[in-house]
């Protein structure tokens, strides 16, 4: 759901009292949204996100407003803006390989990464982010291809191995 110019997660409810639970982990470390910086393509991108959404844009003014936008929140935004522009899009785009080869230089540039990565052994990697079913899965599971949880199980065992 939008509200103003936040986009805010699957029940979110506005006029609830509850209190809102913030907590961050170790495991965010694996998040396109992370603050790890990547060079790749010889360009510094922010984060995996201000790449991926750059990289389904061509050259140009659009690309360089994802490149250079001040969050990797308003990065997603932007590219969600241009996305579906023929003259604006990179057309054949492979977002898994694409996904992959940024979270090769994430992980080869950030050590945290591998460390984190064995850390978390043999278990299942999860996404949990309903309004994706592509990139994550539903919180039971039910729903969901985890695309970017299984990138990274595929990176950890090569690590492993």
């Amino acid at each position: 759901m939008y509200m103003g110019d936040l986009y805010m997660r699957e029940g979110f409810d506005p006029e609830s009292k509850e209190p809102i639970n913030f907590v961050e982990d170790i495991f965010t470390y694996l998040s396109p949204f992370s603050a790890h910086r990547i060079e790749i393509w010889d360009e510094v991108f922010p984060t995996v996100e201000h790449a991926y959404q750059a990289s389904r844009i061509k050259s140009g003014p659009e690309r360089d407003e994802i490149k250079h936008a001040p969050s990797p929140m308003d990065a997603w935004r932007i590219g969600q803006k241009y996305k579906n522009d023929p003259d604006l899009a990179v057309q054949d785009y492979d977002k898994d390989t694409v996904m992959e080869v940024l979270f090769r230089a994430k992980l080869a540039q950030h050590p945290d990464i591998g460390v984190l990565l064995k850390a978390s052994g043999d278990r299942e990697l999860h996404k949990v982010y309903a309004p994706d079913t592509y990139w994550g899965m539903t919180k039971d599971g039910s729903k969901g291809e985890n695309r970017m949880g299984k990138i990274w199980m595929k990176l950890r065992d090569e690590l492993i191995t």
